[in-house]
């Protein structure tokens, strides 16, 4: 049996370990695709803001070059004395054009308009109101300046950015500029070649944190230059190519990507919804997570089964073992359960040399009980008689039991005989003070007559022994008159 359970709760350990271990699995599992979504997600961030910011900065590249061109072939001598058509033909021959870049304007140190790629007259207009202008009048170091967006002159009103450098005199004082623009149509286009999600977007910064366009696109972006948006203030401070956080109004986290355009003072940030790049693992995670618990639940569930499995059938080993050692009327223990007993406790008592004593019980004339009031009621005695009995037998290894028909016997082991005759008295005692009515016996009620033998068992001895003795000395209490308890010699 207690190899069983042994083997039983190995059992539900193993049950055990596999559920924990198929949970831990696909936790295991979703742990390293949602790494792996993250890490892919991450490059495709990285990747995309590379590419834009190559192909931007080869444009400005290309476009600065032809300013750059300008302002060398302004520095050429005699260049104020030569016709106007050559002149024109010399400055921007070799600028460069596209669809996106507009004309190439000189303006001199007021702003007002001296050369003008697009006409040998150039329009009378002043542009000293530009910030780009402003910036490189007041700043003899400016370098390759992009303004922020407004509103053409010249285009009627297309929005643009102008692309600038700084003209000086040979004493270094300012002389102008030489302004290239920009359509903004250019990002545009460009950005929606780009497959984005609806919660992506692209922004182009400049390195003060002015944007120049955000999409999807808003007009309010082109206001933000006092307050520099959450996004470009991470990426000052941290200086880093890639972070994760909640930097604008919506609510959105983002995956935020930024790429320095080289040779400019742009700054491009491509930002990706978290929770649309993981969804594709969310997904998965939908399908996993509710298989892994199905199979989680169904092994619990077998174990529990199997376990109610084995507790009903040791309850009902333990009934039929139970049933195999107890009497069916009188509810105590039957023949072969004293027998074991006996056979147990004469070993202990010839062991630890202590006295063994046996009460053998008859109730007196039975028969004839049966005979007046029926064996129903002579089973309800028997049970009576079951019930005094274990009363009397009242510590661990003290046994009551049925001998068989009307014979009852009480096992008392480490009990002197002294002892053992008064237990024996006050179970007769016991049965009279019932006073169940028998018409056909001494006195007219039912009583036993009891023997008692006592041993202290040697080697070679017989627990037979007892059993005899004890029989003995209930036919000497019944020849005495019965009711009454009989001795056996020691």
């Amino acid at each position: 049996m207690k190899s069983r359970g042994i083997v039983h709760r190995t059992l539900y350990a193993l049950a055990g370990l596999v559920a924990i271990g198929i949970c831990a699995a696909a936790a295991a599992l979703l742990w390293m695709d949602r790494r792996v979504t993250w890490e892919s997600a991450y490059v495709a961030a990285r990747n995309l803001a590379g590419v834009l910011s190559a192909d931007i900065g080869r444009t400005l590249q290309v476009y600065d070059l032809s300013l750059q061109g300008v302002v060398e072939r302004l520095r050429e001598p005699g260049i104020a004395h030569v016709a106007p058509e050559t002149l024109h033909r010399f400055l921007f021959d070799r600028s460069a054009t596209a669809a996106y870049l507009g004309a190439i304007v000189v303006l001199d140190k007021d702003g007002d308009i001296l050369y003008h790629s697009g006409a040998i007259d150039p329009p009378k207009l002043n542009f000293a109101d530009r910030d780009y202008f402003r910036v490189h009048r007041d700043s003899g170091d400016a370098q390759l300046f992009i303004s922020k967006p407004y509103h053409s002159r010249l285009r009627g009103g297309d929005e643009s950015i102008a692309i600038s450098r700084r003209i000086s005199n040979p004493d270094g004082s300012f002389a102008g500029v030489v302004a290239g623009s920009l359509r903004m149509a250019y990002f545009r286009d460009r950005f929606a070649e780009v497959s984005i999600g609806p919660h992506d977007a692209i922004t182009v910064f400049r390195n003060d944190g002015v944007v120049l366009l955000r999409n999807p696109y808003s007009r309010a972006d082109a206001d933000s230059e006092i307050d520099v948006p959450l996004d470009f203030q991470q990426y000052l401070i941290g200086r880093e190519g890639a972070f994760v956080g909640v930097l604008s109004h919506d609510g959105v986290n983002r995956l935020y990507a930024f790429d320095a355009i080289d040779d400019t003072p742009l700054v491009i940030d491509v930002a990706l919804a978290v929770d649309d790049l993981l969804e594709p693992w969310m997904r998965r995670a939908a399908l996993i997570v509710p298989v892994t618990l199905a199979l989680f639940a169904s092994v619990m569930a077998q174990i529990i089964l199997f376990r109610r499995e084995m507790l009903w059938r040791r309850a009902f080993e333990q009934q039929l073992e139970k049933q195999a050692q107890t009497d069916g009327l009188t509810g105590i223990a039957n023949r072969r359960t004293f027998d074991e007993a006996l056979d147990r406790e004469w070993a202990a008592a010839r062991r630890d040399r202590k006295p063994l004593s046996l009460l053998f019980l008859d109730a007196d004339h039975f028969k004839r009980y049966n005979d007046r009031y029926g064996h129903q009621e002579g089973d309800e005695l028997l049970k009576m008689l079951a019930s005094a009995l274990e009363r009397k037998a009242r510590r661990p290894r003290d046994l009551a039991a049925r001998y068989g028909g009307e014979e009852f016997v009480v096992l008392l082991p480490d009990t002197a005989g002294q002892r053992a005759e008064e237990i024996a008295e006050s179970i007769r005692r016991a049965v009279v003070d019932l006073g169940v009515p028998h018409e056909d016996n001494e006195g007219g009620i039912v009583t036993v007559s009891v023997g008692v033998a006592t041993a202290v068992p040697r080697e070679g001895d017989a627990a037979a022994q007892l059993v005899e003795a004890a029989d003995s000395a209930v036919y000497q209490a019944k020849e005495a008159g019965r009711n009454r308890v009989a001795m056996a010699p020691a």
